[in-house]
């Protein structure tokens, strides 16, 4: 038998109001993968093969490096072990990303932490690395993460304790 929810002494209800939404449009998703391209053809141009494989092993070498991080920012940050965090190459939130709504301040925490342990460790790498793979960990560092840092920068002024909810084509900030 159901009833009604005045009738339960325990029942919990949570109502969250959309405060803000941030589209992402096409041409910003476009203009974000031209980039990617541009870069491409700077490396081929001026490293030659060297270029297309330091892009290419760039690329996987930074997905693991941010793998990584997340797994030591997760022992770091209690909240965030109990997200699931998910690969997706759906721009313009390529790489790993929460699979379910994500406190804002976990969200920025987690990203901050991510972007300066990230230029660290590449940083860590110089010496060994070549100049084509030093710029290519840089560069495809600083693409995985610019539109989650743009969208933390767009949220800056609202609450800590909002949820953020991101989608293939949109991020939408709800408060209770």
């Amino acid at each position: 038998m159901k009833r009604s929810l005045s009738d339960q002494n325990n029942a919990t209800i949570y109502q969250y109001q959309l405060v803000k939404r941030v589209v992402v449009r096409p041409e910003l998703i476009i203009s974000h993968l031209i980039i990617a391209a541009i870069f491409l053809g700077f490396q081929m141009l001026v490293f030659g093969m060297n270029g297309l494989f330091a892009w290419l092993f760039g690329f996987a070498a930074v997905q693991l490096l941010h793998i990584l991080i997340l797994l030591v920012t997760f022992i770091q940050v209690d909240e965030a072990a109990d997200r699931k965090w998910i690969w997706r190459i759906n721009p313009p939130w390529i790489g790993f990303k929460p699979a379910n709504d994500i406190a804002l301040q976990l969200f920025r925490r987690v990203h901050r932490h991510l972007f300066w342990l990230g230029i660290c460790v590449i940083g860590v790498m110089y010496p060994w690395a070549t100049p084509a793979l030093m710029i290519s960990l840089v560069c495809w560092h600083t693409w995985l993460l610019a539109p989650r840092l743009l969208l933390s920068l767009s949220f800056r002024k609202q609450r800590k304790d909002g949820v953020l909810r991101l989608e293939s084509k949109e991020a939408s900030y709800y408060h209770r």
